[in-house]
């Protein structure tokens, strides 16, 4: 029997949560069931989020595992296939992935653009669990470069958005953070707040791990203050915790602590073997913070039985410490440089979207400028225009007549002024009608419009209009545009060749509609074509019109969501291309 893909989804979802609940306890086990759980989703011939999710989840794991080069492969596919599809938490996990890799190869200032992606993501998504975590990260991020004032900035800010959540495990693991701080800036009794308050009332299985930190973190407060017993006692229940969960720079870090503790006591055959051990595997795993600390104390412990061992070992420690430290302050440079550029671009996307509120209240107030003074206007023209009748009735002298008509010219102007800016207006504010668009009809209606404009009698119009167009849109706006369109043609043939043609053509490429008009008038020269889309603007002082039918035009287009394109040479004709989306 073939399972259906929704059967097979519910089955990846179980496989992915078992898995999950597993990591901590048993990590090959995870990784068994989130390999069987991305096995099954590639039989889903459409690729689901719940595939990309597999992705995700097997990278964490890897990464969690060491298996940094796979984690890296595994996060990268992830936010490819995320991209395809469209599935933005699938971006974002893939990014946070990203950068926990890149901190764990140390290489903070290549993790940050991800890390920062992804919190705006997850913040964009309301994920206030996984935002949260990104602010810690970024936390543990200063607190390498020790700008503690700026890690403790981060992990209270972390620490009131899991509260508000109520995720037991990423409080206990914040005030875990806020104690580190805490012991680094010499605030032991402050961290002793922070540990307390991790510890209490933890029941989850899942908080083995924070346990397990807040008892190496309090064995090293009780090793500032010299209390050996209560030190050691707490580290070995931290080494022991962290050997269960196989972590092995936990391991390391308690080890050098133990170790550090028996050197205190002078007991230095116990602080040896620890040390040895620590250096061991620290080794095996590249950590080089731990190396040059075992170099140092096993510097200060050979110093009383072994000095050329202790020698040797302070100059490991110096040479060790000299490429750590140089590469420390490398990354401090490249990652604040790196905050700058994301700082600045914040800034620039902030001042233009202040910008872009400006524009857009000024372009309001305009057109409720221009809607109230023309809708004022058109009483007076109607008046002027009426008194102009009159006048031409008893007016018999010719000059008097002559002025009286040109009066009457500027009159007609102004009132078709008045008539464009309410339609511009009418563009933003007319309320959005949808209808089945005849662009024959409109196109035979338009060109109707305006025979009585001169030399049209001499235009031959050639109409294109493909038969397979099924386009629904505002009909007021898709008149206006080919209105405006055809109307500019007319106006600017060229008398002075034989032939004069408009030619007209609609069709469909994809999902767009192209409306094309061509014709063979004087032209737009090259200088002015920047400008021709401009409010009021017009080529020469002897051009006819307003100067707002093609402004007109653009803002029709633009509220089509569309664009509009122009081809022009001077004296050989103009093409102007209109592309909508068809929604």
């Amino acid at each position: 029997m073939i399972k259906s893909p929704d059967k097979i989804i519910e089955e990846i979802e179980e496989l992915l949560e078992e898995a999950s609940s597993t990591v901590h306890e048993n990590i090959s086990q995870a990784i068994v069931l989130t390999e069987k759980a991305l096995f099954k989703s590639q039989k889903i011939k459409k690729k689901e989020a719940v595939h990309v999710k597999a992705i995700n989840q097997l990278a964490a794991i890897q990464r969690k595992n060491k298996e940094l080069s796979t984690a890296r492969r595994l996060a990268f596919r992830a936010i490819d296939l995320s991209t395809k599809i469209n599935f933005k938490r699938g971006i974002a996990d893939g990014k946070y992935n990203l950068a926990k890799i890149l901190l764990g190869e140390n290489k903070p200032s290549e993790a940050l653009p991800y890390l920062t992606e992804a919190s705006k993501a997850y913040k964009a998504l309301d994920d206030k669990i996984l935002f949260a975590k990104s602010i810690c990260l970024l936390g543990q991020i200063y607190e390498r470069f020790r700008d503690y004032k700026s890690a403790r900035e981060s992990y209270n800010k972390a620490l009131d958005l899991s509260i508000s959540q109520n995720n037991e495990a990423l409080v206990s693991s914040v005030y875990l953070y806020l104690a580190n701080v805490s012991i680094e800036t010499k605030k032991y009794t402050k961290a002793k707040q922070y540990i307390e308050k991790s510890l209490e009332d933890k029941k989850e299985p899942l908080i083995k791990q924070s346990v397990a930190i807040a008892y190496y973190l309090k064995g090293k407060i009780y090793l500032h203050f010299k209390e050996a017993e209560n030190a050691l006692s707490s580290l070995d229940y931290s080494l022991e915790l962290f050997k269960l969960q196989e972590n092995k720079q936990g391991i390391v870090d308690t080890q050098i602590e133990i170790g550090s503790v028996f050197l205190a006591l002078r007991e230095f055959e116990q602080a040896r073997e620890y040390l040895d051990s620590a250096f061991e595997l620290a080794k095996s795993i590249g950590f080089k913070q731990a190396l040059y600390k075992c170099h140092r104390l096993l510097s200060e412990l050979y110093k009383e039985i072994d000095v050329i061992k202790a020698l040797e070992h302070l100059e490991s420690y110096i040479q060790i410490k000299e490429e750590f430290d140089e590469k420390h302050i490398q990354n401090i440079v490249d990652s604040y440089e790196m905050m700058s550029q994301i700082e600045d671009q914040e800034k620039d996307m902030e001042l233009e979207e202040v910008k872009a509120s400006i524009i857009d209240s000024k372009n309001t107030e305009m057109d409720s400028f221009f809607y109230r003074v023309s809708h004022d206007l058109k009483g007076p023209i109607a008046s002027l225009l009426g008194l102009s009748e009159l006048a031409k009735r008893d007016i018999k002298d010719k000059d008097a007549l002559n002025y009286l008509g040109m009066y009457e010219n500027q009159i007609k102007r102004l009132n078709m002024i008045v008539m464009e800016l309410i339609n511009i207006t009418e563009l933003n504010h007319r309320e959005q009608q949808l209808s089945k668009i005849n662009f024959y009809e409109i196109i035979d209606n338009c060109i109707t419009a305006y025979t009585y404009l001169p030399h049209f009698e001499k235009i031959r119009f050639k109409i294109d209009v493909g038969s397979d167009l099924n386009f629904s849109s505002e009909w007021y706006i898709v008149n206006t545009i080919l209105q405006n369109l055809i109307e500019n043609s007319i106006k600017y043939i060229d008398v002075e060749k034989p032939d004069q043609i408009v030619d007209i053509l609609v069709s469909r490429e994809r999902n767009n509609i192209i409306i094309q008009l061509t014709d063979n008038g004087l032209g737009i020269p090259i200088e002015h074509q920047s400008r021709i889309f401009e409010m009021f603007f017009r080529a020469s002082n002897n051009a006819e019109g307003t100067g707002l039918g093609l402004f007109i035009l653009k803002r029709a287009v633009e509220r089509l969501k569309g664009e509009v394109a122009l081809s022009s040479e001077n004296g050989s004709g103009t093409t102007f291309t209109i592309t909508l989306p068809i929604q």
